[in-house]
């Protein structure tokens, strides 16, 4: 068999050295790929393991990591993958950033004033640090997760769904809602007011409306790993 598993947040380019990205770790999916590769390596061929730049990968044999930037560089990646190879299983765990860098201008410009100093530079490859205001224009991201069924049908589809302090029930319902929109197989849901340094509670959503609640990173990771395998294995059948 063969899986990919997305982990950590994308970042967008401002310039060369600036990027605007988001608070995830990447921990869970590097929790996911390590569940995967102990326990079930025997029966996987490759675990394809996309990953932003500030996440690490499981160093394992079957692991294959490939870094990833924006939004851009996610689509590219797993739109090559799912459709160049028999993909059976995608764990698309990456915190995928809602918006993208669409310009970078000053509010003067903004605002069509005559610029005192001759005008901010905003060309070259970083951005002077002397402009007092600027203005970065974000344009909406494509949803990502909404493509994959689309790039690989056969493939079962595991996403995930972070909320922050709400009740259960509407948790479990944005997360059966995110299921019925892409096709998911299963959906993580998870808020992140019950995520701490030695707990995180999760609930995993199944098609039939049943749901598999985790305390940690850990029972999350082989909680996926095995229901994953175990849909895989039926399948083949």
């Amino acid at each position: 068999m063969k899986i990919v598993i997305t982990a950590g947040g994308t970042s967008e380019k401002i310039d060369d050295v600036r990027t605007i990205t988001n608070s995830s770790t990447g921990r869970l999916g590097y929790a996911v790929g390590t569940a995967f590769a102990q326990q079930y390596g025997e029966e996987l061929e490759t675990i394809y393991y996309l990953h932003g730049t500030r996440a690490r990968y499981p160093e394992y044999d079957k692991v294959k990591p490939v870094e990833i930037g924006g939004v851009a560089d996610l689509q590219r990646e797993l739109s090559r993958i799912l459709t160049e190879e028999k993909i059976d299983a995608v764990v698309h765990a990456m915190a995928v950033s809602d918006y993208t860098v669409k310009e970078v201008t000053t509010l003067e410009k903004i605002r069509g004033e005559e610029p005192e100093d001759g005008g901010a530079d905003l060309s070259g490859n970083k951005i002077s640090s002397d402009i007092e205001d600027l203005i970065i224009h974000m344009k909406r991201s494509p949803k990502v997760i909404g493509s994959i069924k689309k790039w690989s049908p056969d493939s079962l589809l595991v996403g995930f769904k972070l909320l922050s302090g709400v009740p259960h029930e509407e948790l479990i319902a944005v997360g059966t809602r995110l299921m019925e929109k892409n096709d998911c197989d299963f959906v993580l849901a998870n808020d992140l007011q019950e995520i701490g340094a030695d707990f995180h509670k999760g609930y995993l959503i199944h098609k039939d409306g049943s749901c598999d609640t985790m305390e940690t990173n850990e029972e999350i990771a082989d909680r996926i790993a095995q229901r994953v395998m175990t849909a895989c294995r039926e399948r083949s059948k």
